[in-house]
């Protein structure tokens, strides 16, 4: 039997529903994973690039070309110190373990790196404790007893033999000197305040915006915004596995230089292309039978034609989203943002087309190459997908703004 609840569901906070505290938890390593980033910025550390959700929660190529790999753990402060025996604890050594077995030496060492106390009794539970006697530790044989049951562990969870596993653990160490979740950006932005000299000319609110952009951008990083980041293109290349491999890791590797183009686009955000909501063209403009003939006439095949009129109708009906959720003046002024910005691109791929002769699929080819770069330089396009911009481009098509042929048929039928 249920009981009417006494209180409305907005006064009281959700219970069974983990989805925010998830969330707060990815952020959380997205934050890490910035403050690793700053080490770029100090010569002293010896970090080259870093990964973010590559092999590892965050992974650092140092000069000398090798790396070290990091986990992330959390856990709220209700929740027991770690131990040795956690599924947790052995998991994150086990894929240390796994990266040993196939990358060997080129790891130079391991961390688990954790915002919450581990036990510290300097017996087999204690993993600070276990991987100092697995550093001591001249080989496997000489590993003292309390510590050779957890390699043993790590070995069966792995999946690898017990010289792997000590290989890994000996070159592991464990750190709980790290913020707490609310704690983590304050860390941020004093780790970044020496290190990045525009800081120290800033307002401490400037510094803040700053270290939020950086933590979205490893976040971007650490999903990798999967499709989004892929150029369209890459079934239509050489060697499209080959290809999509390199897109992904390159999505997911911050040199110092894009660090810094991170960090200034943080601190000078360019301004939105936006004009008199007044004058924008609004979602739903156009003809489907401009958006036909004009594709046609670019050699687009039918199945290519139909596809094209579905992205033209997912844009507009984003853009009408935006309308309904931030008003009708500022979900139009994000509309046109994002359209002139896809016209720009569309100008220059049509441009691109018409020297070579080559219009139709290429000049898609082009444009989709052209989104892909301004969103790598961190072109602002809200939350479009790749798809979404590309059903910009047929939107602007069936307004008579963008072509894919150099002949007009069309205009003789008028």
């Amino acid at each position: 039997m249920t009981t009417a609840a006494t209180v409305a569901p907005d006064a009281i906070p959700a219970q069974g529903d983990p989805g925010d505290e998830t969330a707060r938890r990815f952020r959380y390593q997205w934050t890490l994973a910035a403050i690793a980033c700053c080490m770029l910025l100090d010569d002293i550390e010896e970090v080259a690039e870093v990964f973010c959700e590559h092999h590892e929660d965050v992974l650092l190529k140092h000069t000398d070309g090798r790396f070290t790999g990091q986990q992330i753990k959390t856990r709220g402060s209700d929740q027991p110190v770690w131990k040795t025996g956690d599924e947790a604890v052995k998991d994150s050594c086990a894929r240390f373990a796994r990266l040993q077995a196939v990358f060997g030496d080129q790891f130079r060492g391991f961390q688990f790196l954790t915002n919450h106390p581990m036990y510290a009794a300097e017996n087999g539970a204690d993993l600070g404790f276990v991987l100092q006697q697995c550093r001591d530790a001249a080989s496997l044989a000489a590993v003292p007893m309390v510590a050779m049951a957890f390699v043993k562990k790590v070995a069966k969870t792995a999946g690898c033999t017990h010289d792997i596993a000590f290989a890994a653990l000996s070159k592991t160490v464990a750190s709980d000197d790290f913020p707490k979740l609310t704690d983590a950006r304050i860390r941020l932005v004093d780790t970044l305040l020496p290190l990045w000299p525009p800081a120290q000319q800033c307002t401490s609110a400037v510094v803040r915006q700053v270290a939020e952009r950086l933590i979205e951008a490893c976040g971007q990083a650490s999903a990798l915004a999967h499709e989004d980041l892929l150029p369209a293109y890459l079934p239509m290349s050489k060697d499209p596995v080959e290809a999509e491999v390199q897109a992904l890791i390159e999505g997911k590797r911050i040199t110092k230089e894009r660090l810094l183009q991170m960090l200034d686009q943080g601190l000078n955000p360019a301004a939105p292309l936006v004009g008199d909501p007044a004058d924008v063209v609004p979602p739903g403009s156009g003809t489907v039978d401009m958006l036909q003939a004009k594709l046609d006439a670019g050699g687009f095949s039918l199945p290519s034609i139909h596809a094209a009129e579905d992205l033209r109708n997912k844009a507009d009906y984003l853009g009408l989203s935006w309308t309904q959720k931030y008003g009708n003046s500022s979900g139009l002024q994000r509309y046109d943002h994002v359209r002139s910005m896809v016209l720009v691109e569309g100008a220059g791929a049509f441009e691109a087309a018409k020297t070579d002769g080559k219009f139709g699929l290429v000049m898609q080819s082009q444009l989709r190459g052209r989104l892909q770069q301004r969103r790598k330089e961190g072109a602002n396009f809200y939350d479009c997908s790749n798809e979404h911009l590309e059903g910009f481009a047929y939107a602007l098509t069936a307004q008579c703004k963008l072509q894919w042929s150099h002949d007009r048929p069309w205009e003789k039928k008028e």
